[in-house]
């Protein structure tokens, strides 16, 4: 039962077309640089495990970088690792509470999960803030309220 209910999070999190990594939403990866940077690149390419073991490292380097928690979590998603995810967009949240990213994809995770409520108080903070990102997370948690 439990597999199958891991089997169903999983498939729910990678059909999740909003939670795709917008590279556009950041400055080009320097190709020679470091862990964060490499990890990006990692991403571009689709390769999750590479990608979460270079933002684990780059987080492990500066513990306040909310961007490479936000990321780390990313990744782990799409390993199909949400509750290792959700843990990293909390870190990331603790250390910035208004970065929309995270709270998009901590949003995303919550709805795949078919937490609602959390998901929704991402979507309330993130219409806070005003951020464009709220549509995204709204569709998610739409659809995934339809998956029901």
């Amino acid at each position: 039962m439990k597999s199958a209910a891991l089997a169903l999070v999983v498939s729910l999190l990678l059909a999740l077309p909003a939670q795709a990594y917008d590279p556009a939403r950041h400055p080009a990866p320097n190709v020679q640089g470091g862990a964060y940077d490499q990890g990006r690149l990692k991403l571009q390419g689709g390769e999750w495990e590479e990608a979460s073991a270079l933002f684990r490292q780059a987080a492990g380097e500066d513990r306040t970088d909310h961007r490479a928690w936000t990321l780390l979590g990313y990744s782990l998603s799409r390993l199909g690792r949400p509750r290792e995810a959700l843990s990293a967009y909390d870190e990331a949240l603790r250390l910035n509470p208004a970065y929309a990213e995270a709270l998009e994809y901590r949003g995303i995770a919550h709805a795949a999960m078919g937490n609602l409520e959390l998901a929704r108080r991402d979507l309330a903070r993130l219409l806070q803030l005003g951020s464009p990102l709220a549509e995204d997370l709204g569709k998610a948690i739409a659809a995934s309220g339809r998956r029901d």
